[in-house]
């Protein structure tokens, strides 16, 4: 608790300093409310990240700043998806790097992976998973499944619909991402219909003609800055 209030007085300050300094032209980008917000959020995170030894928090932090800054920068050519790919690999290389070292080493840094598995009952019909700054795969087991709610803040995130019975012929899927990557399992004799409002993201939804298809998914949503691919097993 009393980190937290370090952290949102550190924020008050910085606002306040940003504020003023616009104001007073003593620095020399023009600074708007929206982007002074974003700055201070994105530094918020940034700082987080490295005092809680975060990997993907923190390159994604300065990833979402240099987005931010970029034409001030003089790197606009280089467009968000450039950044974000970046941004990825540089993640997933230092993540590699340092658990090579081993996890008790003082320069490793914890980033949340989770094996769990997601199991109903025979009554269950509507199941929600929520993943925030972590890496984690469901395995969903179900008898009557009508609805699932995913929701997925910095995650990676794998759920596997193999082992689920639908309720009739069709089932609803609501996904609600924001820079994630979010893969999704299902059956071959699934028919999956994509409705996915998107913000600078990637859908990947390839499904194989020719498939006879037995039940009918239909998969909505909104994601922003994330990446969804749906596979068959």
């Amino acid at each position: 608790m009393r980190a937290k209030r370090f952290f949102l007085g550190i924020i008050i300050l910085i606002l306040a300093i940003l504020l003023v300094s616009t104001k007073l032209e003593i620095i020399s980008f023009q600074f708007k409310f929206w982007t002074i917000v974003l700055t201070v959020l994105f530094i918020f995170l940034l700082v987080q990240g490295m005092v809680y030894r975060r990997i993907s928090q923190s390159v994604f932090s300065i990833a979402l700043l240099v987005i931010l800054y970029a034409k001030e920068l003089g790197i606009e050519r280089l467009g968000t998806w450039t950044i974000i790919l970046a941004a990825f690999l540089v993640s997933a290389g230092l993540s590699m790097i340092f658990k090579s070292f081993g996890k008790n080493r003082k320069w490793y840094w914890n980033w949340k992976h989770k094996i769990s598995s997601l199991e109903t009952d025979t009554s269950e019909k509507k199941i929600k998973i929520n993943e925030s700054m972590s890496s984690s795969v469901r395995y969903i087991k179900a008898n009557n499944l009508e609805q699932v709610a995913i929701d997925a803040r910095l995650a990676s995130l794998k759920v596997y619909f193999d082992n689920v019975q639908i309720e009739g012929n069709e089932a609803n899927i609501f996904i609600n991402g924001s820079l994630s990557e979010i893969i999704l399992f299902f059956p071959k004799e699934w028919k999956i219909s994509v409705n996915i409002n998107s913000v600078l993201s990637e859908v990947n939804t390839a499904q194989e003609e020719g498939n006879v298809f037995e039940k009918k998914i239909y998969l909505s949503g909104n994601l922003n800055l994330a990446e969804l691919k749906i596979k068959y097993i």
